[in-house]
Parts: C-alpha cells; sequence; structure tokens
C-alpha cells in the first residue's frame, strides 16, 4: 500500500499495481522452473518474509498464487490473513487460516500457535511447486491431503539433488526443526536474479507493462456512486447476489467448499453438466496461438508429445525438437527418438529407446532447458518398454516383448547410474502401471498388484478374472492413496494401503485411458465419463463429435482443460473441454501419417499435431 486516508469523505487507499504473472500463472503455461530460476525465486522469497517477520507479522497464506513473478524481483501478496506474531487472537475460532495445500501442521491441528515457521513450511511447499510443477503431498481430495500434510511424507522425488534437503527441512512437521530463513538464503547461494527471469517470463512482463500503460493513459473512469441502505430491493443489488460476491471471494482465499457454497448461495439449485449426444455442434476451434512447423520430418509414423520446464518436446524416429511453449520458438534439436510410453519427471524427459530397427537399449534423459541428453544402458540389454514413473531415484518401466523368447519384464533402474535395483518377471506383454511415492501398482493378466519400491516385491493383488473378464489390461493412474482404473467390468478406485476397493461402479465398456482434473476421475472410451475422485459419484459424462481414439495416449488434462483425439473413420481431430465437463470446441484435420492426433496439455495451453505441425491452442475455461 502507498497510501490511505479512511476518513475522507470518500474513504480511498492506493496500491501499487505489479503488471506480473503469478507463480502458478507461469508454472501452468510454462511448466516447472529450472534450478537456477527456483534458487533466485527461494532466495528473494526468503528475504520478503525475512522482511515479513522483522515487522513482527505472519504471512499464514504463502502459495504459488500469492507470488508475483516481477521483473525486480518476486513479490509477496495477499496480506488478508497475515497476523501480528504476538496476538493470542486468531482470526476465525477454531478455523484453519490459509490455502490447504500450503497450510503447516501446526495450521490443521491448531495445537500450536502458527509463528514464522508456518511460512518456512510453506516457503518449502511452493519451492517444491516451482521445481516440479507437482505440489509436495500431493492433488488429492481435502481429506486425504490433510492426512498426508499432517503424517504423510513430502514427495520430492522431482527435486534437483541440491535443493532436496534444504526443502525437506523446511517441510518437517515440526516447526522447532525447521530451519531459520539465514539458513535457507545461505543454502540457495548462489542464487542469480536475472535466472528467474525467462525469455518467456520476459514477453509475459512486456505485454503486461504495455496493457498497463495503455489503460493508464486512457481517461479516467469515476467508480459508481455506493448504494445507500434506504435503497429498496429493485433500486440496489439483490441479497442473494451480494451474497453470491461474498461467496466468491471468501471460497478465493479458503479453496475449501466451494462447489457447496456455490451450490447453496444459488438457491439450492444444482445445474449438472448434461451430456452433449453425438454429432452435437461445438464451436470451431480458434486459431492457433503459434503453429511450428519443422525443417525436416519429425517421423515416417506417429510422433509424440510432452511438455516439462515451459518446453514442448516434439519427436519421433526422425527428429525431435525442443519448442518453447510460450512462443513456438524452436529451442534446440536432439539427437534421440522418442517412442511411445515416455514420462516426465521435473523438468526431465524420460524416453524409452526401443521398437526400431538398430536395436537400441537405452534410457534416454532430456534436459528441458537445454536438449541435452544422457543415455542409461538397459541392465542385460533388455529393450525398455512403457515408462510408468519416477520414484526415489529410480524410473520404473517395462521391457518391451519383439519375439517369443522374450520374457515380460518390469525393471527399477538407478538414474544415477543406469543399474538395475530390482526386476520383476510378469504374467502378460500387456501390462499398465502407476507409480506414487509409497509404490508402483500394475494392472496385468487380470490382476491388480502393488509392488514394493525397494525391494521388488509384491504387497498385494486383488485378482479380477472371471467367467467373460477376457479384457486386457486397462490403463491406470494413482493419486491420493487410490488407484483408479477400469477392473473385470467396473470402474474401481482402490486403496493403495491394502488393497480394497474404496467404491466401484459396473460398466459394460472398455476405458483404455484415465485422467485426473480437478478432483474428478476422467475415464475416456468413446466417451468421457467423469466421477468424483472421493466418493465415485457420477458427476457428467460428455461425448465427442465422433467416437474417441480407443487406445492410450490420445488424451491429456490439467485442472481447467482437457483435450482428447477423436478418430471418426474419415474425420480426424481434437476435442476440448473443461474439466467440469463442457465442451469448448473441435478442431478437424487430416492425420496422413497416423491415426490420430497427439496432444499434450498444460495450465490453459492445448499442444497438438498431426505429426507434420505442432500447433498451440489457448482454451480459456
Amino acid at each position: 500500500m502507498l497510501d490511505a486516508d479512511a476518513d475522507a469523505p470518500q474513504p480511498w487507499f492506493a496500491a501499487a499495481f505489479v503488471p506480473a504473472p503469478t507463480l502458478k500463472e507461469a508454472v501452468e503455461d510454462g511448466g516447472a522452473l529450472p534450478e537456477p530460476a527456483v534458487r533466485a525465486l527461494g532466495a528473494g522469497l526468503a528475504e520478503a518474509l525475512q522482511a515479513v517477520h522483522g515487522a513482527g507479522l505472519v504471512h499464514r497464506d504463502l502459495k504459488p498464487g500469492n507470488v508475483l513473478l516481477a521483473e525486480d524481483g518476486p513479490k509477496i501478496i495477499d496480506f488478508g490473513i497475515a497476523k501480528v506474531v504476538d496476538a493470542t487472537q486468531i482470526t476465525r475460532t477454531g478455523g484453519m487460516i490459509g490455502t490447504l495445500a500450503y497450510l503447516a501442521p501446526e495450521q490443521i491441528s491448531g495445537a500450536k500457535d502458527a509463528g514464522p515457521g508456518a511460512d518456512v513450511f510453506a516457503l518449502g511447499g511452493v519451492l517444491v511447486y516451482a521445481a516440479t510443477g507437482a505440489r509436495p503431498f500431493g492433488e488429492s481430495d481435502p481429506g486425504a491431503l490433510l492426512y498426508e500434510i499432517m503424517y504423510g511424507e513430502p514427495d520430492l522425488d522431482g527435486l534437483p539433488a541440491s535443493l532436496r534437503s534444504t526443502l525437506a527441512a523446511c517441510l518437517d512437521k515440526e516447526p522447532a526443526r525447521r530451519p531459520p530463513l539465514t539458513d535457507v538464503l545461505a543454502a540457495l547461494t548462489p542464487a542469480v536474479p536475472s535466472a528467474l527471469l525467462s525469455p518467456a517470463l520476459r514477453r509475459d512482463l512486456a505485454a503486461r507493462e504495455a496493457e498497463a500503460n495503455r489503460i493508464s493513459s486512457g481517461p479516467v473512469t469515476p467508480p459508481p456512486p455506493l448504494p445507500s441502505f434506504e435503497e429498496t430491493a429493485s433500486g440496489g443489488p439483490r441479497r442473494r447476489r451480494v451474497l453470491g460476491l461474498a461467496a466468491g471471494t471468501a471460497v478465493a482465499v479458503t479453496g475449501i467448499g466451494a462447489g457447496t457454497a456455490a451450490w447453496a448461495l444459488a438457491g439450492g439449485r444444482a445445474q449438472p453438466a448434461r451430456p452433449a449426444p453425438r454429432g452435437t455442434a461445438l464451436a470451431a476451434a480458434p486459431a492457433p496461438a503459434w503453429t511450428f512447423v519443422p525443417p525436416a520430418p519429425v517421423a515416417s509414423d506417429a510422433s509424440h508429445l510432452l511438455v516439462a520446464g515451459g518446453v514442448v518436446l516434439w519427436g519421433g524416429d526422425d527428429a525431435t525438437y525442443g519448442v518453447d511453449a510460450a512462443s513456438g520458438r524452436r529451442l534446440w534439436t536432439a539427437d534421440v527418438r522418442v517412442f511411445a510410453g515416455c514420462a516426465v519427471h521435473g523438468s526431465t524427459f524420460i524416453l524409452p529407446d526401443g521398437g526400431g530397427t538398430d536395436e537400441r537399449t537405452t534410457i534416454t534423459l532430456v534436459d528441458a532447458a537445454s536438449g541435452e541428453a544422457t543415455h542409461l544402458p538397459m541392465p542385460g540389454g533388455a529393450r525398455p518398454g512403457s515408462v510408468f514413473g519416477v520414484a526415489g531415484g529410480a524410473v520404473l518401466l517395462e521391457s518391451g516383448t519383439y519375439s517369443d523368447d522374450d520374457t515380460p519384464t518390469v525393471w527399477a533402474v538407478d538414474l544415477a547410474d543406469g543399474k538395475a535395483r530390482w526386476r520383476l518377471p510378469v504374467a502378460d506383454s500387456v501390462v499398465q502401471g502407476a507409480v506414487d511415492r509409497n509404490g508402483l501398482y500394475l494392472n496385468v493378466a487380470h490382476a491388480l498388484s502393488a509392488v514394493d519400491l525397494a525391494t521388488g516385491r509384491g504387497r498385494w493383488t486383488v485378482d479380477w478374472s472371471g467367467p467373460g473378464q477376457d479384457r486386457p489390461a486397462q490403463g491406470i493412474t494413482v493419486a491420493g492413496g487410490r488407484v483408479f482404473g477400469s477392473f473385470g467390468g467396473t470402474l474401481q478406485a482402490v486403496d493403495t494401503a491394502g488393497g480394497k476397493a474404496v467404491w466401484s461402479r459396473s460398466t459394460d465398456r472398455d476405458f483404455p485411458s484415465v485422467l485426473l482434473a480437478a478432483g474428478k476421475v476422467i475415464f475416456r472410451g468413446d466417451d468421457l465419463h467423469a466421477h468424483d475422485r472421493a466418493t465415485g459419484a457420477p458427476a457428467w459424462t460428455l461425448a465427442g463429435p465422433e467416437s474417441f481414439v480407443n487406445d492410450q495416449g490420445y488424451d491429456a488434462a490439467s485442472d481447467g482443460v482437457l483435450a482428447a483425439a477423436f478418430d471418426g473413420g474419415s474425420a480426424h481431430g481434437l476435442f476440448a473441454a473443461t474439466s467440469s465437463g463442457r465442451g469448448l470446441w473441435a478442431h478437424w484435420g487430416d492425420v496422413p501419417r497416423a491415426k490420430a492426433w497427439d496432444v499434450a496439455v498444460s495450465g490453459s495451453s492445448i499442444f497438438a499435431t498431426d505429426h507434420q505441425r505442432l500447433l498451440c491452442f489457448r482454451a480459456a475455461p
């Protein structure tokens, strides 16, 4: 705040306007930040918190949405729930103050007053998010997330090794064991402030500055007069509308109970999304924000997309490019091949080399910022197949079967030296897998199994074979202590601790793909079917203009938007919708060398390729 006069005839205050994106916007649009940028961000935030604490305050709601990435360094905003350190009255008796994903345990339990240590805890969470693009305690529903913060361990696998111990200390459950900000600053040294100003951020800042200058140079519009208390209901704002506005503000602060509040304040009339019948007219897609045409063909057949660190990797068996997600400018070209089954870990692309004619048997790690590739030979000369994920410094993947002599096998390969930590033969060549920090989960040969990450030994198995259950293993995903998938004619959420079904819904369809978005689990077959992650209650069903591609890897989602490829035989294209089930638009286009468009999503950006061009659409949900 610059100045204020609360006693003036028309009370006023003046605050500085900072034309800059939030950290949340920057990561959603461009992906995780590289290590030098994370160090610069952390040093700037630690210095800002030192000033806050030096003034006798605690912020109590530090989160990515409250951090502005300004040209002169990061700025912390929204002190709406800040507290004087020695004050005895909390803002709301018995209530949790702050945003759930970044709350310290003492803020949740209320057993201890939240002092400066709560801001250190939140700082650790914010820096984990900046470095990995993910929250340290996952994307679970509120109940599971509260449990993870109180009793679970943060997921730090995607962090640079040099930052892991410092941020782990910041996220200690006990405030007294968290490091002081002076120690955090020392651990982040060297920190170069300019490292935070990536080319994409500089362009964003310039555009925001130009827009601010345009607005400020225009005519000044006085605010409308405030209604008096004597105005009638017809002459002033209606009470229900006023309540709705107030609820919107409160939900933005707390982040809990938004759906309930919105439903109640609308008069109790729920309006669920209606399934759109196939063939329903959809708006044409907007013009692409940018189009990248490669100097040489990418693939003889299909190409694939991945997004990390603000870079789109687009590659196939002929060429691989790194493209700036914001502008579409080519950043680098890599001499690597990209096949199905790739994965992202932090700001690293993990590519299983295999299936080509030259018998390559390596796992390739590509740095998103530089395009530099590191090749890890597969143990025993095995040929890598799909990558399931990374946990505990090891990549979990299958080895492909290319002849009758090959045995389907799942491996844990150390990312540092390429050595096998363990190998696990499996009963079928069709293996679906998912990884969290507690285990590897495999859907194979009519059974779902949990595997210990350290030893490769099975923890539990659920057999879903039976009469008529001859479908191949379908895709699975894991979040919040639950494995979601289609098993033996049912849609299920299975508890990762013991393998018990949390909820189950019968189905007579195949669902090769499972997505997570905005508290929903979305099963993609011919249509999209969303269910509440906590209860399994149906949320919405959405049909595309044609049937969606009946295979894995042709869909993607963020918390705001989702995209899926469709194939009507002669009609190919891309369908976009909000994560709440509202169809946005469709883009039609031939796919001459493959059976479908490939897609990737980051924030509100949808990246799509027909295997000749790479397009970027901005999908405003």
